[in-house]
């Protein structure tokens, strides 16, 4: 492995560990932290796919070696094994698509179980569209089912699956819309990277690690479909998704979302964005309420208050661009192994 010093030396290297000479049709990514068994499984249903022409790209935030240890034994040269000290989900998606070989770049997250025709679908959505620039599939909820009892939610009993989308309807959308009402979320999305060229990348103050907690792929949706770019929700490329949560831990959840819709969106109503401001005004009298799951109207109503003041930021922040070097944010010590390079 080589190692550069100085200031410009975080750009990735690669090892020369036996690299596959195939270059790829589809990158697929999964960035984690901290959850060694869960990211396994993620890791062995994707590498279990039919599809056989991609490259796993697994990025790790870790703050000790249990996720580069649970990888450890697999050989299969199509894993590339990246680790940062960075934080911050959206840091880690752009490290992975700055580093993807592939031209459609695959997302999703190491508490998703995918299924084994998964890469194939998103494969042949992408090639029946050629317009697309971006396919979002279905995301079931993991081990067992209830009913939906609003929308992206799975309830059975007193447990709640959130960031799910059942539908069995194909879509195509080219203009405005709330992303996690149409498409989903950011456990089983994939995007040209024409799409990166043109509106930039994920805003790295946004997502899992950043101050403000989520949101950096909603706000990236919803910035494709502003510039009119056409996205794909097909029920045919699906995972099941692993995260069960009570009643506390959803409300905890829910606090956190209601500050981000309201800062992502009240960015979007600042520009006079109709669709958007009237997606605040709809999620204020749902705080009021009191529907949404929080606890107390006066507890949404008050997260969503801290939310407006970051609307100001993301109005007038530029998500960093796509170039073969390490951006701003994620310009920190990084080191990329193939699998059977995973020591130093």
């Amino acid at each position: 492995m080589r190692a550069d010093n100085g200031d410009d030396a975080h750009v990735p290297v690669e090892s020369t560990c036996e690299p596959t000479t195939m270059m790829p049709a589809l990158s697929a990514v999964i960035c984690t932290r901290n959850r060694a068994g869960k990211l396994r499984r993620a890791v062995d249903s994707i590498l279990a796919n039919t599809f056989r022409e991609f490259e796993l790209i697994v990025v790790d935030q870790s703050t000790d070696s249990a996720t580069r240890d649970a990888l450890s034994d697999i050989d299969d040269p199509r894993l590339r094994y990246i680790w940062t000290d960075t934080v911050g989900v959206a840091i880690s998606r752009n490290i992975a698509v700055r580093t993807a070989r592939a031209d459609i770049v695959v997302f999703t997250d190491d508490d998703c179980v995918c299924d084994r025709e998964w890469l194939a679908s998103i494969r042949a959505e992408f090639a029946a569209d050629p317009g697309a620039l971006g396919v979002y599939g279905r995301v079931v909820p993991y081990g067992r089912r209830g009913d939906v009892g609003w929308d992206c939610v799975n309830e059975a009993g007193d447990m709640i699956c959130p960031a799910i989308n059942e539908s069995t309807t194909r879509l195509a959308v080219d203009r405005p819309a709330i992303p996690h009402l149409v498409l989903g979320g950011g456990n089983n999305m994939s995007f040209r990277k024409e799409a990166f060229h043109r509106v930039g990348l994920f805003i790295e103050e946004l997502g899992p690690g950043s101050r403000i907690g989520t949101g950096e792929d909603t706000e990236f949706a919803y910035r494709l479909l502003w510039h009119r770019c056409r996205l794909i929700y097909s029920p045919v490329p699906f995972v099941e998704h692993d995260n069960w949560l009570d009643r506390a831990q959803f409300a905890r959840m829910m606090k956190v979302a209601i500050r981000v819709q309201a800062a992502v969106f009240g960015a979007y109503a600042l520009r006079f964005d109709g669709l958007a401001a009237g997606h605040l005004l709809r999620t204020a009298w749902q705080l009021l309420c009191n529907r949404l799951a929080i606890g107390s109207a006066a507890v949404g109503l008050y997260h969503f208050a801290t939310g407006l003041p970051w609307s100001v930021k993301f109005r007038l922040s530029r998500p960093p661009r796509l170039c073969r070097t390490v951006g701003q944010r994620s310009r920190k010590a990084l080191a990329i192994w193939s699998v059977k390079g995973l020591t130093r």
